[in-house]
């Protein structure tokens, strides 16, 4: 048995006054009063006395009776009803079920007119997807089909680099030949304009290409995502499906899974403990390499081999990260080539990234430069130098990410501004802003479920004159000591766990150097190693 619905009451409120020539005589007036009353005291007061004709002097007292006569009557009413509840919920006469869900009813009516109307979006729908097909025999198809649409990206980019050439090798003989002729058949006038025709000529023919290869990648991604959308409906709706005879397979076979050899390289590999409690274990990988190597994807036979680690760990809880050194100006990421070779299927264009993160930095680092420049001119030098590096929206330390799915290791790119002369000296410190843009990036890949890094140990892209093995030894050693303790630091706020990070030394190492810095190691960090025991004398 349900409750029923507690109606209004009416209560008369009364109240008299004494006539102004006698006041033995005395105007009694009765007013019905609905209880709870739903309007304002004063309002019913003001219709009383024009209706009645009550005199304007009794104004405050008929407000003051009325409305201790309605909180009186309201307190009444609601203790009554609440007394007839209780004493039904004490006799089980109230459907306790039936209210709870009259009151879901009314509730989810009331979420779905006035919330938001938001569901699952286009590009989580996409994401289940793939990471779903990726974990399927169809991982080999995709691959291969991802392979095919970068091979047409980078053929359209042959064919720019081939049109640009010769239409540059074309205006450099004619300006060649304008210029022998000066002063006999051409003027300067005549060379000054034709310099500014084949500016106009080169710049159409880059915006050309460019408009072509973007319709291309639109065209691919688009075509990509239908594709494997469909392909999931297929094999949804049939579990026999396999590689051999599912409808990927309209798609030939023609880049086989092989691995080329990979090319020589220094490298070496250590697993350590790191916590004086509870210790944890990490994989360093030291080796030789460019940070873009690890990063380009060679379109070859090998490519879909290659390429099936970051697709299995593109959606999930492993990603790979990479620190790439990066100048003050984001639009002249070195990265921009890689990402370009091929279509980006899941993220926005590196391009797009780029120009979004130019457009978001501004307005903050505004302030904060014109901040350091007011505290620099307020403690009296290097004020003309300090408003010099304020024009750069970016100072060295200073981190903007990327992601990428068309890269050869890395889901998310870390680019480190490192555009410093005091990089190129070997005295630097901890809190050099270098290092602690390195702090800041190891907390970021903690927080967001990057198990994997790289990371330049010199901080620099390339050896110079400068950079001898006493300097490498000294930079390698400060940066493998910060890191540390920085690994120690992010782990222990929670997060992702740091399973790999790799020390990358510029290509041009020499060996010996290598394996001074490999020695480093054991003496930075704990070193698992198995336990030798000695023989039983007898």
């Amino acid at each position: 048995m349900s409750t029923e619905t507690v109606q209004n009451t009416v209560k008369t409120f009364k109240f008299s006054f004494p006539t102004c020539t006698n006041e033995e005589v005395l105007y009694k007036l009765e007013v019905p009063v609905e209880i709870p009353h739903a309007g304002s005291p004063r309002e019913l007061v003001q219709r009383v006395i024009k209706m009645f004709h009550i005199p304007v002097y009794l104004e405050d007292e008929l407000n003051e009776k009325l409305a201790t006569f309605i909180a009186d009557e309201t307190k009444n009413f609601h203790n009554e009803r609440d007394e007839k509840l209780l004493n039904q919920l004490k006799n089980s006469e109230i459907n306790v079920e039936g209210i709870v869900k009259n009151w879901e009813r009314l509730f989810k009516e009331n979420v779905v007119e006035f919330a938001e109307q938001k569901g699952t979006s286009d590009e989580e729908v996409f994401a289940a997807a793939y990471h779903k097909l990726v974990h399927s025999p169809a991982l080999e198809t995709i691959l291969q089909v991802e392979s095919s649409y970068a091979k047409t990206v980078m053929n359209m980019l042959k064919n720019r680099d081939e049109d640009i050439k010769k239409l540059t090798q074309a205006q450099t003989e004619e300006m060649e030949e304008k210029v022998r002729l000066l002063n006999t058949s051409s003027t300067e006038e005549e060379i000054n304009a034709l310099a500014a025709q084949h500016f106009e000529q080169q710049s159409l023919a880059a915006g050309r290409w460019d408009s072509q290869l973007d319709a291309l990648r639109h065209a691919q991604r688009a075509a990509h995502r239908a594709w494997l959308m469909a392909t999931l409906a297929d094999y949804q709706a049939d579990e026999r499906i396999t590689p051999s005879n599912s409808p990927l397979c309209t798609f030939p076979a023609e880049f086989p899974l092989v691995r080329a050899p990979p090319r020589p390289r220094l490298e070496e590999s250590f697993t350590i403990h790191l916590g004086s409690q509870l210790k944890q274990t990490h994989n360093i990988r030291l080796v030789a390499v460019d940070m873009m190597d690890l990063c380009c994807v060679d379109h070859g036979d090998s490519e879909a081999a290659g390429r099936v680690q970051p697709a299995l760990a593109l959606y999930s809880g492993e990603l790979s990260g990479c620190v790439v050194l990066a100048e003050a100006a984001p639009l002249r990421s070195p990265l921009r080539h890689a990402a370009r070779a091929s279509t980006e299927h899941h993220f926005d264009d590196v391009e797009l990234q780029l120009r979004d993160i130019v457009e978001k930095i501004r307005e903050p680092a505004e302030k904060r430069n014109e901040q350091r420049v007011a505290e620099q001119a307020r403690g009296g030098g290097g004020a003309g130098g300090a408003r010099a590096r304020a024009r750069r929206a970016l100072q060295t330390g200073d981190v903007f990410v990327t992601r990428h799915s068309n890269l050869a290791e890395p889901h998310v790119v870390f680019h480190l501004v490192a555009d410093d002369d005091s990089l190129r000296s070997g005295d630097i410190t901890s809190r050099h802003p270098a290092i602690l843009g390195l702090r800041n990036i190891l907390k970021a890949a903690c927080c967001n479920d990057v198990t994997s890094i790289a990371i330049p140990l010199l901080l620099r892209q390339e050896l110079t004159e400068e950079m001898t093995a006493a300097w490498c030894l000294r930079r390698a050693e400060l940066v493998l000591k910060c890191v540390k303790g920085f690994v120690l630091e992010a782990g222990g706020g929670g997060g992702a766990e740091l399973r790999t990070l790799t020390a990358a030394l510029p290509p041009a190492a020499a060996p010996a150097v290598f394996a001074a810095v490999a020695a480093l190691l054991p003496a930075i960090f704990r070193v698992a190693g198995p336990v030798r025991a000695r023989p039983a004398r007898r």
